[in-house]
């Protein structure tokens, strides 16, 4: 590529590396407060958050990469615009579209990491994200019984007080609904002046040892059937877990090889053919999208003349943003059967080819402003016009409202 551009390559590696990491950083950040919301119940709960959090990287990696390429290739080339180094290289014969070339090679190897990232890691991350999730909500009362709250495991229905020292919790209150042959007979109810919460080490369940207390056990009729009185009891704390489901019940949990495979609708009936199609075509599309950023950023970061415009970076945020509800719009409608699943997102890709040829064309080929600064003063000139109409409009009621009142 040159000295040059494997400057431009380093410098646009370090800025895009980097908006990728902070970026995901922020988005795990407001998944966070819900990850521990789950846990809290958990009896292991650091593993578990691990996990979940690990499985979700793939799909903050899938939101961050875009936005990075945009926003770091902007930076780049606005740095370079700032420091007189574009100035420097139009003036020795290095054209704009050379320079663009290592944004398109920083393009194409994040290209084919999204192809990884969202055609296999996204779906086997979010099934086992939400396999921890449905693990951790079937496992323990533990924490819920150190606050002294109302919690249903499994059958039974626990309370607990906290007034009692270390691992003591007491009085205990438990209902236990009794079943035969899958319909409800009765329910028991247990009570306890005390009882200390233990881990079994070998499993790692919780167990509940209750002290002197007694039991009732009460029919469907509400007739007493049993009176018992312990002087200690255990009951395990772990409720038996329902293993989740298999893989592939909902779209965004196939790979893009299964949802090519089940493009016609016949391998994986729960899904609908329309919703497959669009999954697998707004996947494509997003890979796609990554060789056109680099020709709309590097006009967005163009700065010339003694003012330079530090608009690029805002308008490059609100450009993806855009697009990127646009296309998931696109999706939705082909998913619905609105719309070809096709139509909607590579109609948009179509328009956004469109619109990066023109503007690369006029920030490479022509003489003239960067894009964002003409369009700065076209808005600046409209708002001129808006002004003076305005105050035409003005002046003609003034104008009126004095000769009626003459």
């Amino acid at each position: 590529m040159g000295r040059l551009n494997t400057y431009l390559f380093k410098k646009a590696s370090i800025a895009i590396g980097g908006l990728v990491v902070f970026a995901c950083c922020v988005l795990l950040l407001e998944r966070l407060l819900r990850i521990f919301e789950v846990v809290t119940t958990s009896t292991k709960p650091a593993s578990d958050a691990s996990n979940m959090i690990v499985s979700l990287l793939p799909y903050y990696l899938g939101i961050a990469v875009p936005m990075a390429l945009m926003l770091g290739t902007i930076i780049t080339v606005d740095r370079f615009s700032r420091s007189s180094e574009l100035t420097a290289a139009l003036g020795a014969g290095v054209s704009l579209t050379h320079m663009t070339r290592p944004f398109l090679a920083i393009a194409t190897i994040l290209a084919v990491g999204s192809i990884l990232i969202e055609g296999w890691l996204q779906p086997l991350g979010r099934y086992q994200y939400r396999t921890v999730e449905n693990t951790v909500k079937q496992t323990s009362f533990t924490a819920a019984l150190r606050e002294g709250t109302f919690t249903t495991v499994g059958s039974r229905t626990f309370f607990g007080g906290t007034d009692k020292p270390d691992a003591g919790i007491g009085p205990i209150f438990i209902y236990e609904a009794v079943s035969e042959n899958g319909q409800q007979t009765g329910f028991r109810l247990t009570t306890a002046k005390e009882g200390e919460l233990i881990v079994r080490e070998e499993t790692g369940a919780p167990v509940l040892q209750l002290g002197s207390g007694r039991a009732y056990q009460i029919l469907d009729n509400n007739r007493l059937s049993g009176d018992l009185g312990f002087g200690g009891s255990s009951i395990a704390g772990a409720a038996t877990v329902v293993p989740f489901r298999a893989r592939g019940n909902d779209e965004r949990e196939l790979t893009s090889s299964e949802l090519f495979k089940n493009r016609k609708g016949d391998l994986r009936t729960e899904i609908d053919r329309n919703t497959n199609n669009a999954a697998l075509h707004l996947r494509i599309a997003r890979t796609a999208l990554l060789f056109i950023l680099p020709f709309i950023a590097v006009p967005f970061g163009l700065n010339y003349g003694r003012n330079p415009s530090s608009a690029g970076i805002f308008v490059g945020v609100v450009f993806l943003v855009s697009l990127q509800k646009g296309l998931e719009f696109a999706q939705s409608l082909g998913a619905a059967g609105k719309i070809p699943p096709w139509l909607g997102i590579w109609g948009l890709i179509a328009a956004l080819t469109i619109f990066a040829a023109i503007i690369f064309r006029k920030s490479a080929f022509k003489m003239g402003q960067p894009p964002l600064t003409s369009f700065a003063q076209w808005v600046s000139h409209m708002q001129g016009r808006i002004r003076s109409i305005l105050k035409q409009v003005r002046d003609r009621l003034r104008g009126t409202m004095e000769g009626r009142r003459v």
